[in-house]
């Protein structure tokens, strides 16, 4: 059920593709390295290097980018329920609303995501 869930993302046991979950949480700290962290963020998605993130590449970040947030967001006592978040996520990130996520629009807007789960 959705409680198991919540308890193995709060344990740590959700694993975003690689070192996603930990960058995320890195890039939410606001360190020196945001920007470069933010870079390499990007990268991790944009499999075919195209420069943006569309179809799955997009699908794949918007879901971690949830899964990371209602796990923060519960940690402080709020809960949100999935769909919401997705598509406040969705609304912030890609905010022209294209399908579409360059890495000018990340650079833009992630900050602002991560610092409202604060």
């Amino acid at each position: 059920g959705i409680n198991a869930e919540y308890m193995g993302i709060l344990a740590g046991s959700y694993s975003m593709g690689g070192n996603a979950g930990k960058l995320l949480a890195s890039i939410d700290k606001d360190g020196k390295n945001t920007q470069k962290e933010i870079d390499k963020l990007f990268a991790m998605y944009d499999k075919d290097h195209s420069g943006s993130l569309t179809g799955t590449e997009y699908d794949k970040f918007l879901e971690d980018g949830t899964k990371y947030m209602l796990a923060d967001l519960k940690k402080q006592g709020h809960n949100y329920d999935h769909a919401t978040i997705y598509a406040w996520i969705k609304q912030w990130i890609d905010r022209n609303g294209d399908g579409t996520i360059t890495k000018a629009e990340l650079h833009a807007n992630l900050k602002a995501v991560l610092d409202a789960g604060e």
